[in-house]
Order: structure tokens, then C-alpha cells, then sequence
């Protein structure tokens, strides 16, 4: 598959350095010479410095061979515009576009949202793009999720009731010792261990693994289980009277009506129960800029909104910050995320959740003893993966520093083993456990050997990352 990146800035090169692994032909272009050279020296592929909203470059390039544009530089319109440029041309290209300003990004997924109920394709001539990513929106999605589920590690919604939670395994641990064969013995486990990161490093466990103290695990479950298998991993799942927002900036403003409590009282009282949370909640926001505080007193009255610094220590006491249940550090500044977040901790915050530059820091995040570590670059990587994976994958899911991706797609019935029980997938080469199934008749469970992978399944496993050959042979190209 030939891939042509415009962008090379982090988002870029990663992307860029995913697609070469999986053994893609890339072509990366940006016109900022520093970029062209570090991304020269660090990756196997072309790498051009030019415009590339130029069709003349792009065509020079070899867009006309390609399968799929991506747009990635830091400016909205850029991206835009190169994607109608190459669907004026190339309409066959699949086209994604980053749009960071929330205005453009609703309007065109509104626009499409209208078009799609209405049966037309008109909005992708329209804005010459298939798809488009805003991270603003990616990160906060991902951080109210957290938020949902007492802010115990990071979930991943697998929907009809289903997720994926990383657990930390506490000392007095009902499962600590025990091998994963195991767990299945103990009363009220009814999860399925899909990835534990250990001191040795992170692997896809084996049935005579043994959980250890201090071990995270990516546990699969029913929303229903998730408050008993926490408690047995003796990871406390708190519910939140008192939230702090640092950083009222894209991700934090996107934030607070989704956590806010007058907006928030029907899904509190669906996963915890109880009164409604606008009884019972309280958001406070702390934010620098005396404009970007005096617009959100105003769109939200029932927030706190505090204009100041959050090391100021005046403040903090004065407001009595310390001594929140929550803290999420939700700037622009990821390095002040994880500084605030995890100093708020030490002071007696309860839980913290920080809004980190990629999947790198999640390491650090947890010695900080922080909560919850939400890779901002990483979740528009995520996204853009799943649409250049093909047709039967629907999104992909990266954990574990990215060493491992939960993966979303469908059995096709090109695949060699629609039809076929699980147990006989063990003549594939490549690492992998299936996590969830979703047959035909739109039932979802965690599968056995004896599950068949009928075509046109819905299935959720792990693999290694990279590893698309692996993927095309289970869903079928």
C-alpha cells in the first residue's frame, strides 16, 4: 500500500514510522528543511521537503499510484485544501484530514452525519475528505470514559456493554500469585486478561503467567463486572463529588459539559446509581487566561471558574483544591500535566488524570502515581490506523508504549477461517488472543475453543503492533 503523509512533525513521523513497519510504501512531505532531515535520518522511506498542498509536487511524488493522503500539518485549512485538491484529481485516494478547530470539524461531521442518513455521498465531494480526525475530541472522549469508571486506568469502550480497563494489582490483591488459568476460579472474576505489563516488560499472557504485585493489567469485561474485578485487583474505583480542571483550553473546555454536573446526572446515575449527580457535584476550572476563563463562567454558570495559576499556593488554599477527589491536568502543556497532576496528588487530591503528549509517558505517569495517563498524539494515530487497515477493520486500540494494538474488525468471507472453531487458528504464525465475538445474530461474548468465526462476525483481539499481514489473514483483506 502506498501512503503519502503531508506533515512531519511527532503525529507525522509516528504514523509514518506504524506504516513502515507493517511494510507500506510512505512518502512523508513537509517543507520545514529541519523536519525533512531528522525524518531522513529516523525513517526507511521517501521523504521530500516541498508543499504539499501542491498538485504539481504530489503528482511528481506519485499520488496518482497511491491508496491513501493524509493531511497533518499544523494548520487546518492546509490539511483542508490538500485533500480537495488531491479528490479533485485522485477521488479514489482515500483522504484523512487532522482538523484541530472544533467549528470546521463539527460543521463537516455534521454536513456528513446529514448526507449519510440521506443516502448521499455529496459532503466527501464536498470537502474532498473521507475521514477526519480531531484530537481535541479524541482525548477528551477518552478522558470522560475514564472519569465514568472512577478513573482506575484507562478504558476502551468495545460497546454492547463491553470495555477494556488497565488495572493496576494492588499488595492485597484477591488475584496476586495466582496464575491466569486461575482466575477463573476466583469468585467474582469474570473478566478476561488481555495484556499485563510486568517488570520484565509487556506480553500477551499465557494461562501459567503468574499476576505479581505492582503488575497492570488490560482486563476485558462486562460494564456490570467491572466494580468487582477492580476491587479484587484492589484498584479503587471512587466516585466524584469534587472535580478540578486545569487547562480550560481545546481539550479542557471540550470537557467540562461532559462532566459538568447538570449535563452529566443521567450517565451518573446509570453507571454508579444513586441521586442525581447535580445534587451531588462539584467542577471547578482553573485557567490562566482571564478571557478564556470569563467566556466559560458565562457558557457554564453552574462551573467554579477560577482565572490564576495552580501553583499558586495561595489559591490552592484559599479554594481548598487540595482536597479534591479529582484532578485532571487537561492543558495544552503536557509537561505541566504530569507536573500539576501528580504534585496535586502528593497534596491530597484523591485520583489524577493527565492529558500527556503520547503513549511514552504513561510509564513515568504511573511512577508519578498518577491515575490515568491519556496519550493525546497517540489517540490520532489510533484513528487514523483504523481507516488505512481496510474495509473489515473498524478501529484500532494501541497499548503498552504501542507494543500491542487492540484491534476492531469483521470476518469477512474472503477469510480462509470463516466457518471455522478458534481452536483451529493455532496454525497461524503471529501472537494473538481473540478477546470478543459478535455473531450474526448480534450476540457478544468472550469466546472459547470452540467458537466459530462465521463470516460476517464482529471481533476484538490482540496483537502485536504491526502486525497487518496477521490481521488480513484472521478478518480477510
Amino acid at each position: 500500500m502506498t501512503i503519502f503523509i503531508v506533515g512531519a512533525g511527532f503525529t507525522g513521523m509516528q504514523l509514518a514510522r506504524m506504516l513502515v513497519l507493517e511494510r507500506n510504501k510512505v512518502v512523508l512531505i513537509d517543507n520545514d528543511a529541519e523536519k525533512v532531515r531528522h525524518a531522513s535520518d529516523a525513517l526507511d522511506c521517501t521523504v521530500l521537503e516541498a508543499d504539499g498542498n501542491s498538485i504539481e509536487v504530489l503528482e511528481q511524488a506519485g499520488i496518482a499510484s497511491a491508496q491513501a493522503f493524509v493531511a497533518l500539518t499544523g494548520d487546518d485549512e492546509v490539511n483542508m485544501i490538500a485533500c480537495q485538491l488531491v479528490d479533485s484529481a485522485y477521488p479514489a485516494v482515500l483522504k484523512i484530514a487532522r482538523v484541530r478547530n472544533y467549528a470546521y470539524y463539527s460543521a463537516v461531521d455534521s454536513a456528513g452525519r446529514r448526507m449519510r442518513a440521506s443516502g448521499s455521498d455529496a459532503v466527501r465531494a464536498m470537502y474532498g475528505m473521507d475521514a477526519m480526525v480531531n484530537p481535541d475530541v479524541e482525548a477528551a472522549g477518552a478522558i470522560q470514559r475514564a472519569i465514568e469508571h472512577g478513573a482506575i486506568g484507562n478504558v476502551i469502550d468495545l460497546k454492547n456493554d463491553f470495555m477494556l480497563t488497565t488495572l493496576g494489582v494492588g499488595a492485597d490483591s484477591a488475584i496476586a500469585g495466582r496464575r491466569m488459568r486461575e482466575l477463573s476460579g476466583v469468585e467474582g472474576w469474570n473478566g478476561l486478561v488481555a495484556f499485563a505489563e510486568q517488570e520484565t516488560g509487556a506480553l500477551i499472557p499465557r494461562g501459567d503467567m503468574v499476576v505479581n504485585v505492582g503488575d497492570t493489567l488490560g482486563v476485558v469485561s462486562r460494564t456490570s463486572d467491572l466494580a468487582r474485578i477492580a476491587q479484587l485487583a484492589q484498584a479503587e474505583r471512587e466516585t466524584f463529588r469534587r472535580i478540578v480542571i486545569f487547562g480550560a483550553d481545546r481539550v479542557g473546555s471540550m470537557l467540562i459539559p461532559l462532566v459538568a454536573a447538570k449535563r452529566y446526572a443521567a450517565l451518573w446515575r446509570s453507571i454508579f446509581g444513586g441521586k442525581p449527580a447535580e445534587n451531588r457535584r462539584e467542577v471547578i476550572v482553573v485557567d490562566r487566561n482571564a478571557d478564556r476563563c470569563h467566556e466559560i463562567a458565562e457558557r457554564h454558570p453552574h462551573v467554579h471558574v477560577l482565572c490564576g495559576d495552580i501553583t499558586d499556593e495561595a489559591l490552592m488554599n484559599e479554594e481548598d483544591l487540595y482536597s479534591c477527589d479529582l484532578i485532571v491536568a487537561a492543558s495544552g502543556n503536557y509537561e505541566l500535566n504530569l507536573v500539576t497532576a501528580a504534585y496535586m496528588k502528593s497534596k491530597g487530591a484523591n485520583k489524577a488524570i493527565a492529558l500527556t503528549a503520547s503513549t511514552a509517558y504513561g510509564a513515568v505517569a504511573r511512577k508519578l502515581g498518577i491515575d490515568v495517563a491519556i496519550p493525546m498524539r497517540g489517540t490520532v494515530v489510533d484513528s487514523i490506523l483504523s481507516h488505512l487497515r481496510g474495509r473489515n477493520i473498524s478501529a484500532i486500540h494501541s497499548v503498552c508504549n504501542r507494543s500491542f494494538e487492540i484491534v476492531e474488525g469483521d470476518i469477512s468471507g474472503k477469510s480462509r477461517f470463516a466457518g471455522k472453531k478458534l481452536r483451529e487458528l493455532g496454525e497461524l504464525e503471529g501472537e494473538f488472543l481473540l478477546l470478543l465475538t459478535r455473531g450474526p445474530d448480534g450476540v457478544t461474548e468472550m469466546p472459547n475453543g470452540d467458537t466459530v468465526l462465521d463470516a460476517g462476525s464482529h471481533v476484538v483481539l490482540i496483537v502485536m503492533s504491526g502486525d497487518a499481514e496477521l490481521l488480513a489473514k484472521i478478518c480477510g483483506k
